[in-house]
């Protein structure tokens, strides 16, 4: 089998949850390219989902 053949199924990629993020670091004036600041800002999206979903 050729692996130039193999298709590859792309992440499932949540825009409103990479714009959200990428603003929280903004705000907070840390790099959205630090995995850190991401993991915190994923937390705080996620913890801001669960709240607006009662």
């Amino acid at each position: 089998m050729d692996s130039m053949n193999q298709v590859v199924e792309p992440t499932p990629f949540d825009d409103a949850q990479w714009l959200w993020c990428a603003d929280w670091c903004k705000k907070k004036g840390l790099s959205p390219y630090d995995a850190k600041n991401w993991a915190d800002a994923k937390f705080e999206y996620l913890k801001a989902q669960g709240e607006n979903n009662d």
